[in-house]
C-alpha cells in the first residue's frame, strides 16, 4: 500500500469510516505521517517534521494605505497597551485631531486587526498631542493564535525604524520585505516626553 493511500485508510479509520489495525495504514507511510501534530504555525511544523524551511516571497509592489485615515479599519479592531482615557487607540489614525498617548513608559504598543490575512509593507506615522515617537519596531501575527513575529532586515535582525522628529510631520517607512499578517503591532522603543501616535499601515488589500 502507498504512502498517499495509507493515510486517506488512517484518516477515514480515525473519522470511524474504516477499522483497519495500524499496522496496515502505517505500513510505507512516510513517518511523519505516523504523528498527529497541531499547529497553525508554518515554522513550528516545518521544525517538528524536520523540514526544509520554504520561503515564501509576499508580493506587494505599489502599496497603499490599508484604512486607518479612511475608517475602512473600525474602532473596534484597533486596541493598545494601557492608554490615556482622552487618548485611546481608536484614535491612533494618521492625521486624526488626537491621536493615541500610552500611559507609563513599561513597553507601551498599538495594534491593529486586520480580521484577514493581508500583506504589509509598511507603515506611517505621526506624534499626538506635544509627544511624539522616534524610534520603533513592529510586530506581526499571521494567525491570532500564533506568537508575534518582528519585522526584519536581510540579515534576519529585527529592524528598529526611524520614527518622528516633531508631531506633525508624516514619515513613512517601508520594510525591506513585505509580510503576511492578521495582527501588526507598533513597539515604540524611544519617544520625546511620552509614546503617542497616529499612524497608517501600508500594504496591498486583497477584495
Amino acid at each position: 500500500m502507498d504512502g498517499a493511500v495509507a493515510w486517506i485508510l488512517m484518516v477515514s479509520a480515525m473519522a470511524g469510516g474504516v477499522d483497519i489495525p495500524a499496522s496496515s495504514y502505517r505500513k510505507g507511510a512516510p513517518c511523519y505521517l505516523e504523528k498527529l501534530f497541531l499547529s497553525e504555525d508554518s515554522i513550528k511544523i516545518q521544525a517538528y517534521f524536520n523540514c526544509s524551511r520554504a520561503t515564501t516571497v509576499v508580493e506587494c509592489s505599489s502599496p497603499e494605505p490599508l484604512g486607518l485615515e479612511d475608517g475602512t479599519i473600525t474602532d473596534d479592531h484597533i486596541t493598545s497597551s494601557r492608554s490615556h482615557s482622552r487618548w485611546p487607540a481608536k484614535e491612533g489614525r494618521l492625521n486624526y485631531h488626537g491621536g493615541w498617548k500610552a500611559y507609563g513608559s513599561t513597553d507601551p504598543w498599538i495594534e491593529v486587526d486586520f480580521v484577514e490575512t493581508t500583506p504589509v509593507a509598511g507603515a506611517i506615522t505621526q506624534g499626538g498631542g506635544e509627544k511624539y515617537v522616534t524610534l520603533y519596531k513592529v510586530a506581526y501575527k499571521k494567525q491570532p493564535s500564533s506568537d508575534y513575529k518582528h519585522v526584519t532586515d536581510g540579515s534576519g535582525n529585527i529592524t528598529v525604524f526611524t520614527g518622528n522628529t516633531d508631531v506633525d510631520t508624516p514619515v513613512t517607512n517601508l520594510f525591506e520585505e513585505s509580510v503576511l499578517a492578521k495582527v501588526v503591532r507598533i513597539e515604540p522603543t524611544a519617544w520625546h516626553v511620552g509614546a503617542a501616535l497616529r499612524l497608517e499601515l501600508l500594504g496591498c488589500r486583497r477584495d
